[in-house]
């Protein structure tokens, strides 16, 4: 509760908006039976979590949505909490949580299970035929939908175009056997996170929760080809052209033209393209050598979505609000200033997307990517992993000691079902 609370002070936005003077017209043609009824507006009070870079987005969108609403006078509360710590801290509290919030969709089914997530029936008729199928299914449980998917959430790989060419990007090895001089280095990613992690097991044919995602005691991590992938991660933490990006380590080296490539999502577009402008590239992460034989990486692919708490006040307006979110005009907003490529399927021809470089590389790389599971086992993934790559970047996971840590990791994700 105390660091909710630290972060609603501390990165707090209030904004209060009155009812009055709205139109009965909705120009967007996004809520569809709006009508203006003076003096009977509900007052309706919402916390709304979002990242530091979607506040201003935010903030106009409510303020759209509010606009158009006669049937709501909304007083609201932006606070800066990511799409990683939102769940985590719902569950903490869910009094003090906010009532809207980002979450991967691979985690909707655990905050499902713990009775934590509204499901979303007003309004989603208005998104729903938009919306791929695997996104759809990724936020549906017993045919009730929990959550509003806006773009895809995967990563892949950013370089600098003065240090490596088009050719050598494709494989990690040529690039950490390059020389880009004194004062650099090669590459960077996240041993220390582990939806980051995961890439060099799975590259190596390991899987988890079995081949659909969907066996809770299965984990082959521990296998002969994960042990490979594990030895691969301790001979990269070693080699001194790379460099862990803990802490916005990399991302900053990167944009100082000090790093060769890394990785992260279309959220760090923006502020790579200012720092690097025409020098900065963008393509699928690329092959890694393992025992003699080229292996494609392959990283968790899911959703970024947004949700509305079980126990919110104001549930009718909440998840219109969230889906109001999600719509076009709101994704292309969010695509053009925060990065976040749409996943509507009626935006994904126009010229905006097609002709990003940042979009055609998250949509190839998505393409090697690996669905992330939805099972609430996948709750019991999150710590371990993060635990295991820590020790793999820190030294204290060896090539001695490197299968006794393995067995362990699957033994701590497999054996205690998540509540």
């Amino acid at each position: 509760m105390k660091k909710i609370i630290a972060l609603l002070l501390a990165a707090m936005m209030i904004v209060s908006l009155a009812g009055c003077g709205k139109t009965t017209e909705d120009p967007k043609g996004t809520t569809p039976g709006a009508t203006n009824t003076p003096g009977q507006a509900e007052n309706v009070t919402l916390k709304i979590w979002v990242p530091e870079e979607a506040v201003s987005d935010t903030d106009a969108m409510v303020k759209e949505f509010d606009r158009i609403h006669d049937e709501f006078n909304i007083t609201y509360e932006i606070a800066v909490v990511g799409i990683d710590e939102a769940p985590s801290q719902v569950e903490t509290d869910a009094d003090v949580a906010a009532d809207i919030f980002y979450v991967p969709s691979g985690g909707v089914a655990d905050m499902v299970n713990k009775g934590l997530l509204l499901p979303l029936v007003k309004d989603y008729d208005t998104i729903e035929k938009d919306l791929p199928e695997s996104a759809l299914t990724a936020v549906t449980i017993n045919n009730l939908h929990y959550a509003v998917p806006f773009s895809p959430n995967t990563y892949f790989m950013y370089y600098n175009k003065e240090l490596f060419t088009e050719e050598e990007i494709k494989d990690l090895d040529v690039m950490m056997a390059k020389d880009l001089g004194e004062g650099k280095w090669n590459f960077s990613t996240q041993m220390t996170n582990s939806w980051y992690a995961e890439s060099f097991f799975f590259a190596n044919g390991c899987t988890l929760f079995g081949e659909d995602g969907r066996d809770a005691a299965s984990c082959t991590f521990n296998s002969a080809l994960g042990l490979a992938a594990g030895n691969y991660m301790i001979d990269l933490a070693t080699n001194k052209k790379y460099l862990e990006d803990a802490d916005g380590v990399g991302g900053a080296a990167f944009k100082e033209g000090n790093l060769g490539a890394c990785t992260s999502g279309a959220w760090s577009a923006p502020e790579f393209k200012e720092a690097l402008g025409d020098k900065l590239g963008a393509a699928p992460l690329p092959t890694i050598t393992i025992n003699g034989e080229k292996k494609q990486l392959s990283n968790f692919v899911d959703f970024k979505t947004i949700a509305v708490k079980s126990n919110t006040k104001h549930p009718l307006c909440a998840q219109q609000l969230a889906v109001y979110f999600a719509n076009a005009d709101a994704a292309l907003t969010r695509f053009k200033n925060q990065g976040d490529v749409p996943i509507l399927m009626s935006l994904s021809e126009s010229d905006a997307i097609k002709n990003d470089f940042v979009a055609k590389a998250l949509n190839d790389q998505a393409a090697f990517a690996t669905n992330q599971p939805s099972i609430p086992q996948m709750g019991s993934y999150w710590d371990p992993m993060k635990a295991f790559g820590d020790g793999v970047y820190y030294g204290e996971i060896t090539k001695e000691n490197l299968q006794s840590k393995l067995d362990a990791l699957v033994s701590n994700i497999t054996s205690t079902l998540s509540n």
